[in-house]
């Protein structure tokens, strides 16, 4: 019965060493990798733990007893690693979820999400809502093609992380339609936000050969509405008679 334990533990030890080899040889991402370095060290721990016990000797029991303890020890630390390695994922994944795979930015489901929950509690003072839509942009998808588009959609999400404040949100909110919600700030602070952000989507859209403007519409809270779907139409009522008066420039509410 011994040398069926002895010969069981070795067996199960080459088993986890070639696993953990194997596994190690695939390029597994850090996290997981991190992992796999202790099973492959309780992997060794526990191949020498199963040759002592295959040669028993009185002079060796506590050597015995220590690479067993080791052996779960190293195991239970690698079981730890993987787990975390798991639930990163999970996280990464959710983040992924939340965000427009063409620009990085919220989407728009995740926005309205997270807006509607500051709304809820909302901080001190005012808070303002925006809504900005590229003037032109068809054309560039029309004479440019649509990877030329889509770089000029990631150089307007850079223009807006510049601009923003940790605390802010935005999102692409469809198409070529951004929105930003400006976290206690009022209406004539994130006009002039808004304003450098018109300013560097010029910029950078002519340096990059598909010059085009932006229009935007500005609401604030709670003077012209006190939730998210009532900021969004006044903040959209904005922009579309900006648009009819001749694109090109930041609205606010009135």
């Amino acid at each position: 019965m011994r040398a069926l334990t002895t010969t069981a533990n070795l067996a199960l030890a080459i088993s986890l060493l070639a696993l953990t080899l194997s596994t190690l040889r695939s390029g597994r991402m850090p996290a997981e990798l991190r992992s796999w370095v202790f099973f492959s060290i309780g992997s060794f721990t526990l191949l020498v733990h199963a040759a002592l016990d295959a040669f028993p000797s009185p002079d060796l029991m506590d050597v015995s007893g220590l690479f067993e303890a080791m052996t779960l020890a190293f195991f239970g630390i690698g079981l730890a690693f993987l787990y975390g390695a798991d639930r990163e994922r999970v996280r990464r994944l959710h983040g992924e979820a939340e965000r427009d795979s063409g620009t990085g930015l919220y989407n728009r489901g995740a926005f309205r999400t997270l807006v509607s929950a500051r709304l809820e509690k909302p901080a001190p003072g005012a808070s303002s809502l925006a809504i900005l839509d590229l003037d032109g942009f068809k054309r560039v998808n029309d004479e440019f093609g649509h990877p030329r588009g889509d770089q000029l959609l990631e150089l307007v999400a850079a223009a807006l992380r510049a601009n923003l404040r940790t605390r802010d949100l935005a999102a692409r909110y469809g198409g070529d339609e951004f929105i930003i919600f400006f976290d206690t700030c009022s209406e004539r602070d994130a006009e002039r936000v808004v304003q450098r952000i018109r300013a560097s989507v010029q910029s950078v859209s002519e340096l990059a050969g598909t010059a085009v403007t932006m229009s935007a519409g500005i609401a604030g809270y709670p003077i012209r509405a006190n939730d998210f779907d009532g900021l969004v139409r006044a903040a959209d009522e904005v922009l579309i008679r900006v648009k009819r008066e001749g694109k090109d420039r930041v609205g606010v509410a009135v």
